[in-house]
């Protein structure tokens, strides 16, 4: 269900862009044959009139979050818009595609839901779903809230990709073959960078970020939208996850992430 929203200026945006992309980094980035870290100001980046037609998701995550994951999750869907700006994959061969309006708004209400139930609120400490990982518990929470908040503006395959997404979003990045649907891949390699930066994990995600993030968009992204204490805050509560549900899909986080996402103190510089 596609709907048309009064855009900024889109230079450097093809109309669609591949609707899934491969999983493993080298092969993504062989797909993207144009890509360049490309300094897009956030005036140009912002869609506000999706924003604020899909408020009511915003207003949720905020309700639930503190600030730095709220802030964390806007960092995210303003990432993914700069990554589609700097030579995401599009027009491939065979390959599906999704029309940019259409990916804008999956990745919005992905990025800004995915971490609604890393949360100590009542509503998310009595959810049905409490029991679950986190992210799942997530995803069932955005696939409730979706379909509640927006029966006429969203079919069951945005609900589902979105929710989908929110759900794999610790793990999308660590599977080597296969596809993911664009969306799915910018919550979670976003997700990656927000806390690791640009050395992050791996030399693999390294190189995608120094190709696809461009370093002054990222500080003014950050200054807008600042970490405060993030750093301590997600490890700390990853720490509590795991004492609570040992089998969480955070366990299959690297060993040195919580090493890591320390270390930043900010994105640009890191």
């Amino acid at each position: 269900m596609t709907c048309n929203f009064n855009q900024p200026k889109m230079s450097t945006l093809p109309k669609t862009f591949d609707a899934f992309v491969p999983c493993n980094i080298p092969d993504f980035l062989a797909k993207a044959k144009d890509a360049k870290p490309r300094f897009v100001p956030l005036t140009e980046l912002r869609h506000q009139d999706l924003e604020k037609a899909y408020k009511p998701s915003s207003d949720l995550a905020e309700r639930l979050e503190t600030k730095p994951v709220f802030n964390h999750s806007l960092r995210m869907y303003y990432f993914s818009l700069l990554i589609l700006h700097s030579g995401f994959p599009s027009g491939t061969p065979g390959i599906p595609q999704i029309t940019r309006e259409e990916l804008f708004k999956r990745v919005f209400l992905a990025c800004i839901l995915h971490d609604v139930a890393f949360s100590n609120d009542d509503f998310i400490l009595k959810h049905p779903a409490h029991g679950m990982s986190f992210e799942l518990q997530g995803g069932i929470i955005a696939y409730e809230h979706l379909l509640e908040t927006y029966p006429s503006k969203l079919d069951t395959a945005e609900v589902g990709d979105v929710a989908q997404g929110i759900m794999l979003h610790s793990l999308n990045y660590t599977f080597t073959n296969g596809v993911a649907s664009a969306a799915n891949f910018l919550v979670s390699q976003t997700a990656v960078f927000d806390l690791g930066g640009y050395g992050s994990l791996s030399p693999d995600f390294a190189k995608l970020f120094a190709t696809t993030l461009s370093r002054d968009s990222v500080r003014e992204i950050e200054t807008l939208y600042p970490r405060g204490v993030l750093s301590e805050e997600f490890p700390d509560g990853i720490e509590e996850l795991l004492k609570e549900k040992p089998n969480c899909l955070l366990c299959h986080t690297p060993p040195n992430a919580a090493e890591v996402i320390r270390s930043v103190i900010n994105l640009a510089d890191s």
